[in-house]
């Protein structure tokens, strides 16, 4: 039985192969759409893998809500009113680990933090392009980092890698997939994902679950679905998204999101 979607309030949107089309944007038709859903006092949040920094960028360019949930659940941050909701801070002891690893093995690595995005070595990219290039990892042992990103090549086994990611307790890989020029895995605290940063949103808000609807396609968002009252799955979704959503819309790239919301949402 179809979920009603009368009583929404809250709007959870993943960017990446959902908001964005193949071409890394955002339609105008997406944004008149998201605009009208402003006037509704609908709250539209993006929850994202990418970092804080990114999240707040894309969300202020549409117009979205002063809320968002950043490096896959680790930062839920009101960027308006600059209130740190919740944070999941990695350990200095595994951030030295990682590096050691990734310059021994020359693997790409980002650290993410509030404000900025750090990496140790260019290998996939010609220029910074935002990052900031650190050469030692005490160089940043002042920031609080959210999410570490390693890029390998594509097809490349690591067991230095493997191994930690297998063997660390305190930390584990919630999304991780087959990038432009590289295969990259994410890494936060155990237990941490998009359901956990929803969950902290929607109780400072005081916003139900079943008032809450998520739009996804990747394994991270597997998590999104079980803590919004409903999961939208995108056409281009995993299979394994599309098999606990409650709906399925049309692809990114035939603006999924801004259908499904016209004709269930805002002719409700």
């Amino acid at each position: 039985m179809e979920k009603k979607l009368d009583n929404i309030k809250m709007i959870f949107l993943d960017i990446d192969g959902t908001l964005y089309n193949t071409k890394k944007e955002v339609t105008e038709y997406t944004k008149n759409i998201l605009n009208k859903v402003k006037l509704k006092e609908i709250n539209i949040v993006l929850c994202s893998g990418r970092s804080n920094q990114s999240v707040c960028t894309i969300s202020k360019q549409i117009n979205a809500s002063k809320y968002i949930i950043a490096n896959n659940g680790a930062f839920v941050y009101n960027y308006v009113d600059n209130v740190e909701i919740f944070e999941s801070v990695i350990e200095e002891e595994l951030l030295y680990k990682m590096w050691d690893i990734c310059e021994q093995e020359n693997i790409e690595l980002i650290l993410e933090s509030k404000e900025q995005e750090y990496i140790n070595t260019l290998i996939f990219r010609k220029e910074l392009d935002g990052y900031i290039k650190i050469n030692n990892i005490r160089d940043i042992l002042d920031k609080k980092i959210f999410q570490i990103v390693i890029n390998m090549e594509k097809n490349r086994e690591n067991k230095k890698i493997r191994d930690m990611l297998s063997n660390e307790e305190k930390i584990w890989t919630p999304n991780y997939g087959i990038g432009v020029r590289s295969f990259f895995f994410d890494i936060n605290n155990t237990n941490i994902d998009k359901g956990i940063g929803i969950q902290h949103l929607i109780e400072k808000l005081g916003i139900k679950k079943e008032e809450t609807i998520a739009f996804g396609d990747g394994i991270n968002d597997c998590a999104m679905f079980k803590e919004c009252g409903i999961g939208v799955a995108m056409e281009n979704a995993k299979d394994e998204l599309k098999n606990i959503a409650d709906y399925i819309t049309l692809k990114n790239d035939e603006d999924g999101v801004a259908r499904f919301i016209e004709k269930h949402i805002l002719d409700n």
